[in-house]
């Protein structure tokens, strides 16, 4: 790997291998999607956003019949002077500014700039656009992760680990069965991102304040030009309503509790007292003391913290509203820049596992003596003992319970026990003691034959994990080619406002404006 002056500048102060460019990649693209949050001080979207509904509200106001052509070419050509730049301004783009900044460029005509805002309030519907915008992005990096947690997963469908419950080995599984439920807990969150955002992208301009307005304008030709695909229909809820936001949380949390859980998981397998997982040193965080220190925990520990903001954030947003009146209340304005916040946060936790994921390396080795050495598969030995042997279930279970903890007191791995000592357990129980020989305990008590056995539907052999793991790989699939629509229908609509609105303002009017 090919490593920067910067970088390398940077760990002749914090010693080990240089960081992976994408690594460092992540706080810095996280902290430019903040600070254009941050740049509008009436938390109103600003920029881009806010220029297109101006756009689009002015050739509403002129197919409405509501103002003249000769307005709207002046007005159009006065936003898109703004937006490209053309025509410097005093103030910020936000709202508290914009018409300050078109009666600038509009040369002091305050009469004809402040039309723009005629009929519509504020916050409506930019932030669903800032909110649309960052879901974009968002479906997009939690495809990579699916895609990242998918090919680990076929990498290693048969590669043998143990399965903890409670912390302790429970059973033997594969690291490809693991990841399979990773998979399906990411595309559940998919899903519900996808009805959030189903939500979020209808058009809630036009409203008013609370009533609608008398003015003829096509609301639904508003959201046409916005690239919306529904239209907020009652006036009064899409101001006194925001729970587009709260489904953006709820979905981001569901995510992000996954990514903490997963994390959590990768960084205890990476410990040196473990061995199971590596990763590659260029995703290790290093001691600036301690020089024997350099682990990829950091990494995960970031997923943890940048999940953990996003739970918190779902939190604070229901409590900011949970005591508010139904209508359009200051506190409503909240969870939506709440829910901008949380998107970055949650796209930092996916780059932060999902980098961590693209280059781990399994202990394939260690995976197995793991379990080869413990106990996880006494319960196929007590399936044995039901099925083959006629005995009752918790009859089985306490002789095989019996056998494992007289291995433990005698300093036993599952390899070592013999047929006399599960007599010797029966015994103990005061049970007959079964008919099972030394070679098929051990069989029974093998993790790659457990593994393998367990051919029923979502089991953990091999070609079981490998036929899931073709289904979900042509799920993703359809989740990219639904993404791919999503941004083939904004862009599409986006590029006719544009041109529309450059048609209108470049035309050539006799007529004054009013």
């Amino acid at each position: 790997m090919a490593y920067s002056d910067e970088i390398r500048e940077f760990h002749r102060y914090t010693p080990g291998v240089p960081e992976a460019p994408e690594l460092r990649d992540i706080p810095r693209r996280y902290m430019e999607t903040v600070a254009a949050m941050e740049q509008d001080p009436t938390k109103h979207s600003s920029g881009p956003n806010r220029h297109l509904v101006d756009l689009a509200w002015v050739i509403c106001l002129h197919e409405g019949g509501i103002i003249p052509r000769a307005a709207a070419t002046r007005l159009l050509a006065a936003i898109e002077a703004i937006r490209s730049g053309a025509r410097a301004v005093t103030h910020s783009d936000s709202h508290g500014y914009a018409e300050r900044n078109l009666i600038e460029v509009l040369d002091g005509d305050e009469d004809l700039a402040s039309l723009v805002n005629i009929g519509r309030t504020l916050q409506e519907p930019m932030s669903r656009l800032d909110l649309r915008d960052a879901l974009l992005d968002a479906f997009d990096q939690l495809h990579t992760l699916i895609h990242t947690v998918l090919a680990l997963a076929g990498s290693h469908a048969g590669t043998v680990m143990p399965g903890h419950t409670h912390l302790s080995q429970a059973q033997p599984m594969t690291l490809g069965h693991y990841l399979l439920s990773v998979h399906d807990a990411l595309a559940r969150g998919n899903a519900q991102l996808e009805l959030a955002y189903t939500d979020t992208n209808r058009n809630s301009g036009g409203c008013g304040a609370t009533s609608g307005i008398t003015w003829p304008i096509d609301r639904r030709r508003m959201s046409a030009l916005l690239g919306f695909d529904g239209l907020v229909e009652p006036c009064y809820d899409a101001e006194a309503s925001q729970d587009h936001s709260l489904s953006i949380l709820g979905g981001l949390t569901n995510i992000c509790l996954l990514i903490s859980k997963v994390s959590m998981d990768f960084n205890l397998w990476a410990m040196e007292e473990m061995g199971m997982v590596e990763v590659d040193p260029a995703w290790h965080g290093v001691s600036s003391m301690m020089p024997n220190k350099s682990i990829p925990g950091s990494q995960l520990e970031r997923a943890r913290i940048e999940s953990g903001y996003v739970i918190g954030q779902l939190a604070t947003a229901t409590t900011l509203v949970k005591g508010e009146p139904h209508g359009d209340m200051l506190p409503l304005l909240e969870p939506p820049k709440i829910a901008a916040h949380a998107v970055a946060h949650a796209v930092a936790a996916m780059r932060y596992l999902g980098g961590v994921l693209a280059h781990v390396e399994p202990d394939a080795d260690r995976m197995l003596a793991y379990v080869r050495n413990g106990f996880s598969c006494a319960t196929e030995v007590a399936a044995h003992l039901v099925a083959k042997l006629g005995y009752g279930p918790r009859r089985a279970h306490r002789i095989v319970a019996t056998m494992v903890r007289l291995a433990r007191e005698r300093g036993l791995t599952a390899p070592q026990v013999t047929g006399a000592l599960l007599a010797e357990a029966a015994e103990g129980t005061e049970e007959p003691a079964p008919e099972l020989g030394t070679e098929t305990l051990r069989r029974l008590l093998d993790p790659e034959h457990f593994v393998a056995a367990h051919t029923g539907c979502g089991g953990t052999a091999p070609q079981e994990v490998r036929r899931l793991l073709a289904e979900r790989a042509a799920g993703l699939r359809e989740l990219r080619a639904r993404q791919r629509e999503r941004r083939r229908r904004v862009d599409a609509a986006l590029a006719d406002l544009h041109r529309g609105a450059a048609e209108l303002a470049s035309a050539q009017v006799d007529t004054a404006p009013p």
